[in-house]
Protein backbone atom coordinates (compact mmCIF):
# COMPACT_ATOMS: atom_id res chain seq x y z
CA UNK A 1 0.00 0.00 0.00
CA UNK A 2 2.88 2.32 0.82
CA UNK A 3 4.36 1.71 -2.64
CA UNK A 4 1.01 2.38 -4.31
CA UNK A 5 0.63 5.58 -2.29
CA UNK A 6 4.09 6.79 -3.36
CA UNK A 7 3.30 5.92 -6.97
CA UNK A 8 0.00 7.80 -6.80
CA UNK A 9 1.71 10.80 -5.18
CA UNK A 10 4.38 10.86 -7.88
CA UNK A 11 1.75 10.67 -10.62
CA UNK A 12 -0.21 13.48 -8.96
CA UNK A 13 2.97 15.58 -8.79
CA UNK A 14 3.64 15.00 -12.47
CA UNK A 15 0.08 16.04 -13.33
CA UNK A 16 0.46 19.22 -11.29
CA UNK A 17 3.78 20.03 -12.95
CA UNK A 18 2.23 19.42 -16.36
CA UNK A 19 -0.71 21.71 -15.61
CA UNK A 20 1.63 24.38 -14.28
CA UNK A 21 3.74 24.13 -17.42
CA UNK A 22 0.67 24.45 -19.62
CA UNK A 23 -0.32 27.60 -17.75
CA UNK A 24 3.18 28.97 -18.18
CA UNK A 25 3.07 28.33 -21.92
CA UNK A 26 -0.40 29.82 -22.16
CA UNK A 27 0.76 32.86 -20.20
CA UNK A 28 3.70 33.24 -22.53
CA UNK A 29 1.32 33.46 -25.49
CA UNK A 30 0.37 36.97 -24.45
CA UNK A 31 2.71 39.94 -24.54
CA UNK A 32 2.21 43.65 -24.00
CA UNK A 33 3.74 46.65 -25.74
CA UNK A 34 4.03 50.27 -24.59
CA UNK A 35 5.36 53.38 -26.30
CA UNK A 36 6.44 56.38 -24.24
CA UNK A 37 8.08 59.68 -25.19
CA UNK A 38 10.19 60.43 -22.09
CA UNK A 39 10.75 64.12 -22.92
CA UNK A 40 14.48 64.64 -22.72
CA UNK A 41 15.78 61.77 -20.64
CA UNK A 42 19.50 62.59 -20.73
CA UNK A 43 22.40 61.48 -18.63
CA UNK A 44 24.67 64.35 -17.52
CA UNK A 45 27.81 63.41 -19.45
CA UNK A 46 28.70 65.20 -22.68
CA UNK A 47 28.66 63.06 -25.81
CA UNK A 48 31.18 64.13 -28.44
CA UNK A 49 29.54 65.78 -31.43
CA UNK A 50 26.19 66.31 -29.69
CA UNK A 51 24.59 69.51 -28.42
CA UNK A 52 23.63 68.07 -25.06
CA UNK A 53 25.10 70.95 -23.07
CA UNK A 54 21.79 71.90 -21.42
CA UNK A 55 21.72 68.55 -19.66
CA UNK A 56 24.92 68.86 -17.68
CA UNK A 57 25.06 69.63 -13.99
CA UNK A 58 25.05 73.32 -13.06
CA UNK A 59 28.55 73.03 -11.58
CA UNK A 60 29.90 71.53 -14.82
CA UNK A 61 28.37 74.27 -16.96
CA UNK A 62 30.02 76.95 -14.82
CA UNK A 63 33.48 75.79 -15.85
CA UNK A 64 32.82 74.38 -19.32
CA UNK A 65 33.50 77.01 -21.98
CA UNK A 66 31.81 75.00 -24.75
CA UNK A 67 28.65 74.72 -22.69
CA UNK A 68 28.61 78.44 -21.97
CA UNK A 69 29.18 79.28 -25.63
CA UNK A 70 26.32 77.00 -26.67
CA UNK A 71 23.95 78.51 -24.10
CA UNK A 72 24.90 82.04 -25.15
CA UNK A 73 24.17 81.19 -28.77
CA UNK A 74 20.58 80.10 -28.06
CA UNK A 75 18.31 82.60 -29.82
CA UNK A 76 15.20 81.68 -27.81
CA UNK A 77 15.28 83.39 -24.42
CA UNK A 78 13.50 80.51 -22.63
CA UNK A 79 15.91 77.90 -23.99
CA UNK A 80 18.91 80.12 -23.28
CA UNK A 81 17.86 80.65 -19.67
CA UNK A 82 17.13 76.94 -19.22
CA UNK A 83 20.51 76.07 -20.72
CA UNK A 84 22.32 78.25 -18.19
CA UNK A 85 20.20 77.54 -15.13
CA UNK A 86 19.12 73.89 -15.34
CA UNK A 87 20.98 71.74 -12.84
CA UNK A 88 20.79 68.29 -14.41
CA UNK A 89 22.29 66.60 -11.36
CA UNK A 90 22.46 62.91 -10.49
CA UNK A 91 19.62 63.57 -8.05
CA UNK A 92 17.45 65.05 -10.80
CA UNK A 93 18.11 62.15 -13.14
CA UNK A 94 17.25 59.61 -10.47
CA UNK A 95 14.07 61.49 -9.51
CA UNK A 96 12.92 61.63 -13.10
CA UNK A 97 13.53 57.94 -13.84
CA UNK A 98 11.71 56.93 -10.66
CA UNK A 99 8.76 59.10 -11.66
CA UNK A 100 8.72 57.64 -15.17
CA UNK A 101 8.95 54.13 -13.76
CA UNK A 102 5.86 54.78 -11.62
CA UNK A 103 3.93 55.56 -14.80
CA UNK A 104 5.31 52.55 -16.66
CA UNK A 105 4.35 50.16 -13.87
CA UNK A 106 0.69 51.18 -13.99
CA UNK A 107 0.31 48.80 -16.95
CA UNK A 108 0.73 45.16 -15.87
CA UNK A 109 3.52 46.21 -13.49
CA UNK A 110 5.49 47.07 -16.59
CA UNK A 111 4.66 45.81 -20.11
CA UNK A 112 6.82 43.16 -21.76
CA UNK A 113 8.21 45.48 -24.43
CA UNK A 114 8.60 49.26 -24.26
CA UNK A 115 9.50 51.63 -27.09
CA UNK A 116 11.05 54.90 -25.90
CA UNK A 117 11.53 58.24 -27.61
CA UNK A 118 13.69 61.17 -26.47
CA UNK A 119 16.21 59.07 -24.62
CA UNK A 120 19.81 60.13 -25.08
CA UNK A 121 21.91 56.98 -25.23
CA UNK A 122 22.41 53.47 -23.92
CA UNK A 123 23.70 54.88 -20.63
CA UNK A 124 20.38 56.67 -20.10
CA UNK A 125 18.59 53.40 -20.86
CA UNK A 126 20.63 51.60 -18.21
CA UNK A 127 19.99 54.36 -15.67
CA UNK A 128 16.25 54.05 -16.26
CA UNK A 129 16.36 50.28 -15.83
CA UNK A 130 18.76 50.20 -12.86
CA UNK A 131 17.45 53.21 -10.94
CA UNK A 132 13.79 53.35 -11.91
CA UNK A 133 12.83 49.86 -13.06
CA UNK A 134 15.10 47.87 -10.77
CA UNK A 135 13.88 44.44 -9.69
CA UNK A 136 12.00 44.09 -12.97
CA UNK A 137 12.63 41.61 -15.77
CA UNK A 138 13.93 44.08 -18.35
CA UNK A 139 17.07 42.14 -19.22
CA UNK A 140 17.29 43.14 -22.88
CA UNK A 141 17.59 46.48 -24.64
CA UNK A 142 18.29 47.98 -28.05
CA UNK A 143 19.52 51.42 -29.10
CA UNK A 144 21.54 52.51 -32.12
CA UNK A 145 22.93 56.04 -32.06
CA UNK A 146 21.35 58.29 -34.65
CA UNK A 147 22.27 61.68 -36.15
CA UNK A 148 19.99 63.92 -34.07
CA UNK A 149 22.07 66.99 -33.21
CA UNK A 150 20.85 67.12 -29.60
CA UNK A 151 21.59 63.43 -29.21
CA UNK A 152 18.11 62.04 -28.56
CA UNK A 153 17.36 58.55 -29.86
CA UNK A 154 14.74 55.84 -29.84
CA UNK A 155 15.20 52.66 -27.81
CA UNK A 156 13.53 49.38 -26.96
CA UNK A 157 13.66 47.45 -23.70
CA UNK A 158 12.23 43.96 -23.34
CA UNK A 159 11.60 41.09 -20.97
CA UNK A 160 12.17 38.77 -23.94
CA UNK A 161 15.45 38.32 -25.86
CA UNK A 162 16.36 40.88 -28.50
CA UNK A 163 17.97 38.72 -31.19
CA UNK A 164 18.93 41.47 -33.65
CA UNK A 165 18.71 45.20 -34.29
CA UNK A 166 18.89 47.40 -37.38
CA UNK A 167 18.78 51.14 -38.07
CA UNK A 168 16.75 52.62 -40.93
CA UNK A 169 17.88 56.13 -41.90
CA UNK A 170 15.35 58.84 -42.76
CA UNK A 171 16.58 61.50 -45.17
CA UNK A 172 14.89 64.91 -44.82
CA UNK A 173 17.78 66.98 -46.22
CA UNK A 174 15.41 68.48 -48.82
CA UNK A 175 13.39 70.07 -46.01
CA UNK A 176 15.80 70.67 -43.12
CA UNK A 177 19.48 71.25 -42.46
CA UNK A 178 19.19 69.21 -39.29
CA UNK A 179 19.19 65.40 -39.60
CA UNK A 180 16.34 63.51 -38.00
CA UNK A 181 16.07 60.33 -36.01
CA UNK A 182 15.88 57.08 -37.94
CA UNK A 183 13.71 54.04 -37.26
CA UNK A 184 15.06 51.30 -35.00
CA UNK A 185 14.07 47.72 -35.83
CA UNK A 186 14.47 45.27 -32.96
CA UNK A 187 13.67 41.60 -33.47
CA UNK A 188 12.43 39.87 -30.32
CA UNK A 189 11.82 36.18 -29.74
CA UNK A 190 8.63 35.35 -27.80
CA UNK A 191 7.63 31.69 -27.28
CA UNK A 192 9.29 30.68 -30.54
CA UNK A 193 7.67 33.53 -32.49
CA UNK A 194 9.80 36.29 -33.97
CA UNK A 195 8.38 39.76 -33.41
CA UNK A 196 9.77 42.83 -35.19
CA UNK A 197 9.33 46.07 -33.28
CA UNK A 198 9.83 49.28 -35.26
CA UNK A 199 10.59 52.20 -32.94
CA UNK A 200 9.63 55.56 -34.46
CA UNK A 201 10.12 59.22 -33.65
CA UNK A 202 9.21 61.06 -36.84
CA UNK A 203 10.28 64.64 -37.66
CA UNK A 204 8.58 67.23 -35.50
CA UNK A 205 5.87 69.67 -36.54
CA UNK A 206 8.64 72.22 -37.01
CA UNK A 207 9.30 70.39 -40.27
CA UNK A 208 6.99 70.35 -43.31
CA UNK A 209 4.53 67.50 -43.75
CA UNK A 210 6.71 66.05 -46.52
CA UNK A 211 9.39 65.24 -43.96
CA UNK A 212 6.99 62.92 -42.13
CA UNK A 213 5.87 61.52 -45.46
CA UNK A 214 9.50 60.49 -46.05
CA UNK A 215 9.54 58.78 -42.66
CA UNK A 216 6.38 56.87 -43.51
CA UNK A 217 7.93 55.62 -46.74
CA UNK A 218 10.96 54.29 -44.85
CA UNK A 219 8.73 52.47 -42.37
CA UNK A 220 6.54 51.02 -45.10
CA UNK A 221 9.56 49.73 -47.02
CA UNK A 222 11.26 48.23 -43.95
CA UNK A 223 8.10 46.57 -42.65
CA UNK A 224 7.33 45.08 -46.06
CA UNK A 225 10.75 43.44 -46.22
CA UNK A 226 10.89 41.82 -42.79
CA UNK A 227 10.47 38.07 -42.49
CA UNK A 228 9.24 38.19 -38.89
CA UNK A 229 6.01 36.46 -37.86
CA UNK A 230 4.62 39.57 -36.18
CA UNK A 231 5.38 43.19 -37.08
CA UNK A 232 4.52 46.11 -34.80
CA UNK A 233 5.32 49.81 -35.29
CA UNK A 234 5.15 52.10 -32.29
CA UNK A 235 6.33 55.51 -31.21
CA UNK A 236 5.79 59.23 -31.54
CA UNK A 237 4.72 59.82 -35.14
CA UNK A 238 4.32 63.58 -34.72
CA UNK A 239 1.45 63.50 -37.20
CA UNK A 240 -1.58 65.72 -36.71
CA UNK A 241 -5.00 64.73 -37.98
CA UNK A 242 -4.95 67.53 -40.55
CA UNK A 243 -1.44 66.92 -41.94
CA UNK A 244 -1.37 66.92 -45.74
CA UNK A 245 0.13 64.92 -47.29
CA UNK A 246 -0.53 62.51 -44.46
CA UNK A 247 2.15 59.85 -44.20
CA UNK A 248 0.09 57.62 -41.93
CA UNK A 249 -2.98 57.81 -44.15
CA UNK A 250 -1.11 57.21 -47.38
CA UNK A 251 1.55 54.68 -46.45
CA UNK A 252 0.86 53.20 -43.02
CA UNK A 253 -2.87 52.52 -42.80
CA UNK A 254 -2.99 50.55 -46.07
CA UNK A 255 -0.71 47.91 -44.50
CA UNK A 256 -1.04 48.55 -40.74
CA UNK A 257 -3.98 48.55 -38.33
CA UNK A 258 -4.19 51.60 -36.08
CA UNK A 259 -4.86 49.95 -32.71
CA UNK A 260 -6.25 53.12 -31.14
CA UNK A 261 -8.97 53.55 -33.76
CA UNK A 262 -10.37 50.06 -33.18
CA UNK A 263 -9.88 50.22 -29.42
CA UNK A 264 -11.99 53.38 -29.11
CA UNK A 265 -14.85 51.53 -30.79
CA UNK A 266 -14.87 48.61 -28.37
CA UNK A 267 -13.67 50.06 -25.06
CA UNK A 268 -13.66 53.28 -23.09
CA UNK A 269 -10.46 55.25 -23.66
CA UNK A 270 -10.51 58.08 -21.15
CA UNK A 271 -7.72 60.28 -22.50
CA UNK A 272 -8.62 62.56 -25.43
CA UNK A 273 -5.16 62.03 -26.92
CA UNK A 274 -1.52 61.52 -25.96
CA UNK A 275 -0.16 65.07 -26.20
CA UNK A 276 -1.59 68.46 -25.26
CA UNK A 277 -0.30 71.68 -26.78
CA UNK A 278 -1.90 75.09 -26.23
CA UNK A 279 -5.44 73.86 -25.85
CA UNK A 280 -5.31 71.08 -28.45
CA UNK A 281 -5.07 67.32 -27.92
CA UNK A 282 -3.56 65.04 -30.58
CA UNK A 283 -2.75 61.34 -30.69
CA UNK A 284 0.89 61.69 -31.68
CA UNK A 285 1.82 58.41 -30.02
CA UNK A 286 0.58 55.27 -31.74
CA UNK A 287 0.82 51.49 -31.89
CA UNK A 288 0.27 49.83 -35.26
CA UNK A 289 0.27 46.13 -36.19
CA UNK A 290 1.02 44.91 -39.70
CA UNK A 291 -2.18 43.48 -41.17
CA UNK A 292 -0.30 40.42 -42.47
CA UNK A 293 0.51 39.62 -38.82
CA UNK A 294 -3.21 39.23 -38.13
CA UNK A 295 -3.49 36.14 -40.27
CA UNK A 296 -1.44 33.05 -41.05
CA UNK A 297 0.02 30.19 -39.07
CA UNK A 298 1.76 32.42 -36.54
CA UNK A 299 -0.68 35.28 -36.37
CA UNK A 300 -1.31 37.78 -33.59
CA UNK A 301 -4.60 39.03 -32.16
CA UNK A 302 -4.92 42.51 -30.75
CA UNK A 303 -6.73 42.55 -27.41
CA UNK A 304 -8.42 45.87 -28.12
CA UNK A 305 -10.07 45.98 -24.68
CA UNK A 306 -6.59 46.08 -23.15
CA UNK A 307 -5.63 49.27 -25.01
CA UNK A 308 -4.86 52.19 -22.74
CA UNK A 309 -3.59 55.70 -22.93
CA UNK A 310 -2.11 55.93 -19.43
CA UNK A 311 -4.01 58.86 -17.94
CA UNK A 312 -3.86 58.60 -14.15
CA UNK A 313 -4.66 61.47 -11.80
CA UNK A 314 -1.14 61.54 -10.34
CA UNK A 315 0.30 62.23 -13.83
CA UNK A 316 -1.90 65.25 -14.55
CA UNK A 317 -2.17 68.91 -13.62
CA UNK A 318 -4.30 71.97 -14.32
CA UNK A 319 -2.76 74.90 -16.18
CA UNK A 320 -3.55 78.50 -17.05
CA UNK A 321 -2.12 79.74 -20.33
CA UNK A 322 -2.39 82.75 -22.64
CA UNK A 323 -3.06 82.62 -26.38
CA UNK A 324 -0.13 84.32 -28.08
CA UNK A 325 -2.25 85.73 -30.90
CA UNK A 326 -5.31 87.00 -29.03
CA UNK A 327 -4.06 87.43 -25.46
CA UNK A 328 -7.02 85.39 -24.21
CA UNK A 329 -6.35 83.51 -20.99
CA UNK A 330 -7.48 79.87 -20.85
CA UNK A 331 -7.61 77.30 -18.09
CA UNK A 332 -7.15 73.62 -18.96
CA UNK A 333 -7.57 70.67 -16.63
CA UNK A 334 -5.91 67.27 -16.56
CA UNK A 335 -3.04 67.74 -18.94
CA UNK A 336 0.31 65.89 -18.76
CA UNK A 337 2.47 67.10 -15.87
CA UNK A 338 5.94 67.68 -17.34
CA UNK A 339 9.02 67.02 -15.25
CA UNK A 340 10.11 70.02 -13.16
CA UNK A 341 13.81 69.90 -12.29
CA UNK A 342 13.46 72.51 -9.54
CA UNK A 343 11.08 70.52 -7.34
CA UNK A 344 11.83 67.13 -8.97
CA UNK A 345 8.20 66.37 -9.72
CA UNK A 346 6.36 65.50 -12.89
CA UNK A 347 6.88 63.05 -15.73
CA UNK A 348 6.68 63.93 -19.44
CA UNK A 349 4.66 66.09 -21.82
CA UNK A 350 3.44 62.88 -23.53
CA UNK A 351 1.18 60.13 -22.23
CA UNK A 352 2.26 56.53 -22.81
CA UNK A 353 0.17 54.10 -24.83
CA UNK A 354 -0.04 50.33 -24.20
CA UNK A 355 -1.86 47.26 -25.50
CA UNK A 356 -1.67 43.49 -25.09
CA UNK A 357 -1.37 41.01 -27.96
CA UNK A 358 -2.24 37.32 -28.07
CA UNK A 359 -0.15 34.93 -30.15
CA UNK A 360 -2.29 32.37 -31.93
Amino acid sequence: MKTLFLLFTSMLFLVEVSVASDKLVAGGKKFSVMTYNLENLFDNKHDAGKNDWTYLSYAEKQVNEQAQAYCNAESNEYYRRTCFELDWSDENIEAKVKNLAKVIKTYENGPDIIVFQEIENINAVKILINKGLKNTAYKYHSLIEGPDTRGIDVAVISKYPVVSQKYHKIDISDYSSRPTRGILEAKILISGVQVSIFANHWPSQGNPDDARLNASKVLKSAASKTNSDVVIAAGDFNTLHDDAPHGIQQNILPIFEDVEVKARKVSHVKAPGTHWYRGEWESLDKIFVLKNSLRGRKSVSVMHNSYRIIYEDFMLKDIEWTDRDTGTVYFDRDIPNRYDAVNMTGFSDHLPVAVTFRLN
